[in-house]
């Protein structure tokens, strides 16, 4: 019966250590930047892992999280459009390529640059999710959310942050439902934005997505928009 229950247990080991892996191989198949993207990335510094775009002491500083196995220079398009607006912009790479395992991925950043005198956490999808997170943690440091193509990881309704949240009409995953819902969960000065023919994808510039609706729009029109409703509420 004890030799039983042995190899009963090293089976379940083998089982549990087979997931893992498996979960670990999951997070870095990765949407890489699109050769686009990657011209836009070029503009970029390279500080501890993440992209940095604009000058350090800018009124306004956006921390941007990836989305879930997105690689961050899929994003460059927004520090380079942003940073010609004077908003300091950073990109950081997040722990398992996932904004949910690296949620208090802003807080380094935010130290790193004391002179920059207002922040705004946000990102795409599962980022935005996570950075909505930090944000209600650290509600003395961050003014405001943006959220695109995603919602709140908890309720927001009560907390002093301003909320931007752009969404795409065609969005296969965070879909036109799941935004609507989201309405309950944000303060009531939120600002909510639908894109005409968004997709999830072209929230970045990382090609095809699976679960998403193919978008008659171009990434980069989708992320001109998308920017343009940026600096609007910025």
């Amino acid at each position: 019966m004890k030799k039983k229950l042995k190899w009963i247990g090293l089976g379940l080991l083998g089982v549990i250590l087979v997931a893992i892996i498996g979960f670990l191989v999951w997070t870095q198949l990765t949407y890489g930047p699109t050769e686009e993207a990657r011209g836009y990335v070029a503009e970029a510094r390279e500080v501890d892992n993440r992209l940095e775009f604009g000058q350090t002491d800018s009124e306004v500083g956006f921390i941007l999280y990836p989305g879930a196995k997105v690689e961050k220079e899929a994003y460059a398009y927004y520090g380079t459009r942003l940073a010609e607006e004077g908003v300091f912009v950073a990109i950081p790479s997040l722990r398992l390529n996932l904004g949910i395992a690296d949620i208090d991925a802003a807080e380094t950043i935010i130290a790193a640059h004391p002179d920059i005198e207002r922040w705004v956490v946000g990102g795409h999808s599962l980022g935005g999710s996570a950075a909505s997170g930090f944000a209600l943690e650290h509600e003395e440091q961050v003014e405001g959310v943006i959220f695109l193509a995603s919602y709140p990881i908890s309720t927001m309704a009560d907390s002093n942050l301003r909320v931007l949240s752009v969404s795409g009409e065609i969005d296969g995953l965070a879909t036109p439902a799941d935004i609507e819902a989201s309405r309950d969960n944000v303060p009531d000065e939120v600002v909510f934005h639908q894109i005409k023919d968004g997709n999830h994808a072209n929230f970045g510039m990382y090609g095809p997505q699976d679960g998403d609706n193919d978008s008659p729009l171009s990434a980069k029109e989708q992320l001109d928009e998308t920017i343009d409703q940026i600096i609007e509420w910025l």
